[in-house]
């Protein structure tokens, strides 16, 4: 019953998310991967893929709205051709 509990845990740094799922697509490359654990593992990154793309979502809403409320629109490279 621990790997379901660790199976909903994420860690809290978008970093360690993505170094364990680096971690589980070396385990999944590899030749000699059971089942049970082909099936755990794809479970966790599941839930570690969810995570990050929630966190980047979030992460790039709040970049648009403080981009917004500084009188920032458009991209950098329109800004760097108007200079």
């Amino acid at each position: 019953m621990a790997k379901n509990n660790q199976d909903s845990e994420v860690p809290e740094k978008f970093d360690d998310a993505l170094i364990e799922l680096r971690g589980l697509m070396e385990l999944l490359e590899s030749d000699d991967i059971s089942v049970d654990t082909l099936t755990q593992a794809i479970r966790r990154a599941a839930v570690l893929l969810k995570h990050c793309q929630s966190t980047l979502n979030s992460t790039e809403s709040e970049i648009k709205a403080l981009m917004e409320e500084l009188g920032v629109t458009g991209s950098s490279d329109s800004a760097s051709d108007d200079a």
